[in-house]
């Protein structure tokens, strides 16, 4: 089956050109400027003014159990998007031990899937026997990795313990992960010292895989949070570092981007390779745990909701809650619950709701902690826009593959349209198409060393993207954030065309 594509075609090197794409069956066979003089096709697809493209990548995503509860990738897809690399913020669905099987099957239970897999290589397995509509890349996540070796609990690691993870995580390098994420906000990554991330990075630098960091600090902490994770690979003399959505939380700490790009910039002057992601959002979303205090800051979200059947529990939680000051209550928005209550309110702020805010929290965690969620409003507009146009930034969604269904919980929106706003307001910026293309393909396909994709040449796989610049966005919010994305005409996958 050969199929001929006609129009602009940014390669993800050059800025567009007019031209075709000869694609036989799964792969790239011929690019060329003259549009005539391709060899003949048994179909032809052709555009005017819309751009063809290389697929999408999305460097940051979290579709590991989604893509097997619905194959279909369709908020992905729906955006241009064709690879995904999953298993970021420390999270991913490997390695499984009896220590973590438990906790991550109940972690995951929303998308009725049994975990069936042990590790890298029997779940990449298990994604080939499905018709899984993406690529996948996974990482190896650090809280899955050290709570396969030693559980959830805080501790210092054994050697034994810590022999384990290095095992586990070399096996998945050779398996086919593609690096290693931390997520050193949650546990059990938050309880991980300098010495265990070092071992780790060391194992990364010996197969050129890379460290994408959820940082331990985005904002009051986030210049010394940045330096410690420099200086760890320093000393492992790993070279490839991606900061997780690169953000500077908290009106305060606002002014520490130039700081923080400085320091980044630095670090590339004496050799590493740091780059960084966004989501193009103001506010974040994350497990609404982590408004708790002590101890509930640092237990699993399983675990809370057990803790909270204890009233004294409750009390302490609600003493807490209760010295929040108001500002914090109108940046605050429910953005994911099962409580068949509080599941109504889902997209509104805290400061709408007219009942006591706090027991609408302990209401929501006592039912479930593990999908209750919340969004948080207090990140820089202008910081966002200038991180965005850097020319380290790639785009990540941080969010799931998901049916317009909320079958498997309401998403923040930019689960259906990160990956399109990304390149909506690059655009509205001033940065050319080609700049553009090259942030969501060719960068990350040379970062991560993905194979055989991220570019429109001849023996690359026809994964590939056609999209209209003037139209390209997505109107998703909280509100209504399951909304598909506006632009995208076509997406191609190893030569399967779907066309929206």
């Amino acid at each position: 089956m050969r199929t001929l594509l006609k129009g602009f075609i940014a390669n993800g090197l050059s800025e567009p050109f007019r031209g075709a794409v000869l694609v036989e069956n799964d792969t790239i066979i011929a690019v060329e400027k003259d549009i005539c003089g391709t060899s003949a096709a048994d179909r032809i697809l052709q555009w005017k003014d819309e751009i063809i493209a290389p697929g999408f990548i999305d460097v940051h995503g979290h579709s590991d159990l989604s893509v097997l509860a619905d194959p279909a990738g369709a908020s992905k897809r729906h955006q241009g998007v064709t690879c995904e690399i999953t298993g970021n913020c420390g999270l991913s669905a490997f390695p499984l031990t009896a220590n973590n099987f438990d906790h991550l099957q109940k972690l995951y239970e929303n998308y009725g899937v049994l975990l069936s897999w042990n590790d890298c290589r029997t779940y990449l397995e298990t994604l080939e026997q499905k018709p899984v509509n993406l690529r996948i890349f996974p990482l190896c996540g650090h809280n899955t990795l050290r709570s396969a070796a030693a559980g959830y609990e805080q501790k210092e690691l054994k050697y034994s313990e810590l022999e384990q993870m290095k095992k586990m995580l070399v096996c998945a390098l050779e398996s086919g992960a593609v690096g290693m994420s931390t997520g050193l906000l949650y546990t059990p990554g938050c309880f991980a010292g300098h010495r265990e991330i070092v071992e780790l990075m060391q194992i990364l630098a010996k197969y050129d895989a890379v460290y994408t960091t959820h940082l331990r600090s985005e904002g009051d902490k986030l210049l010394e949070s940045l330096i410690d994770t420099i200086n760890a690979a320093k000393e492992a003399h790993l070279t490839k570092i991606q900061i997780s959505h690169l953000k500077t939380a908290g009106a305060a700490n606002w002014h520490k981007l130039d700081a923080a790009l400085d320091i980044i910039r630095d670090a590339r002057a004496g050799g590493l390779d740091i780059r960084f992601d966004r989501y193009p959002y103001t506010e974040s979303q994350t497990m609404l745990s982590v408004i708790l205090p002590a101890p509930f800051d640092t237990m699993p979200d399983r675990d809370i909701t057990q803790a909270l059947l204890d009233e004294k529990a409750v009390a302490a939680v609600r003493e807490s809650l209760s010295m929040r000051d108001d500002s914090d209550w109108q940046r605050w928005r429910i953005t994911g619950t099962t409580h068949p209550k509080w599941k109504n309110f889902i997209g509104r702020k805290y400061s709408s709701i007219t009942e006591d805010k706090v027991t609408a929290v302990i209401d929501q965690l006592r039912f479930d902690a593990t999908t209750a969620t919340i969004g948080a409003a207090g990140l820089s507009e202008e910081n966002m826009l200038k991180i965005i146009t850097d020319d380290l930034c790639m785009a990540g969604s941080d969010g799931n593959a998901l049916p317009l269904s909320t079958c498997f919980g309401t998403a923040h929106p930019r689960a259906f349209g990160a990956i399109a706003e990304f390149i909506r307001l690059k655009l509205a910026h001033g940065q050319s198409i080609g700049k553009c293309i090259k942030a969501v393909s060719s960068t990350p396909a040379e970062f991560f060393r993905l194979p055989d994709i991220g570019f429109i040449q001849c023996g690359k796989k026809a994964d590939i993207t056609v999209f209209s610049p003037d139209d390209i966005g997505c109107k998703a919010d909280f509100v209504t954030p399951h909304c598909f994305a506006d632009g995208i005409k076509m997406t191609m996958l190893n030569g399967n065309a779907e066309f929206y």
